[in-house]
């Protein structure tokens, strides 16, 4: 089984979400793709109640493959490396792909111990209106530029660390804009 894990804090979440699960689920062929509404994000300012963030993130997520989920707050993790490597234990026969927007490459160097993540599991980072291609020139990706994939089915044939950048029509939405709008 190969399941994608979308992590955020989706406050509130919105179309550009469901694009980039659509789009990772339909160009990786995974099974699943896993919402992961974050207890809160450290690098981000205190969040909406976790509740009402699933409901949002649960309103947004299209189909039976994409699966809403509080697992992080249920484990006890906050840092997507730990929660990646905590999933592996439990589930050691499915795939995972790490799954985000080109627009978390701007802050990924600041993830904790985000090398280590990327020597864990594969990631797939699908084009945003806001990163475009200097994304792809982030640190973070120079650094682990020979790992890069051009499609993303030789992404699953490779042990990490190894990354695929997906192009796909943009959706301009952000959470960030969406909360300062209703502010």
């Amino acid at each position: 089984m190969r399941i994608g894990l979308l992590g955020g804090t989706f406050d509130p979440a919105h179309n550009g979400h469901a694009h980039v699960a659509h789009v990772a689920a339909t160009r990786l062929g995974l099974d699943r793709v896993w919402w992961l509404v974050t207890p809160q994000n450290p690098l981000k300012p205190k969040a909406t109640p976790l509740k009402e963030r699933m409901a949002s993130a649960r309103a947004k997520a299209r189909g039976r493959k994409h699966i809403v989920t509080d697992l992080e707050s249920r484990l006890g993790l906050t840092f997507t490396v730990d929660t990646a490597r905590r999933l592996q234990q439990i589930y050691p026969g499915v795939r995972f792909v790490l799954v985000m927007g080109a627009d978390n490459m701007e802050t990924f160097a600041r993830w904790r111990r985000w090398p280590l993540l990327l020597q864990t599991l594969p990631a797939a980072i699908v084009s945003r209106p806001s990163a475009g291609a200097r994304a792809r020139f982030a640190p973070p990706f120079r650094r682990f530029a020979a790992a890069r994939k051009r499609d993303g089915q030789s992404l699953f044939a490779s042990k990490p660390p190894a990354w695929v950048f997906l192009t796909a029509r943009f959706s301009p939405l952000s959470s960030t804009a969406i909360r300062s709008r209703t502010r």
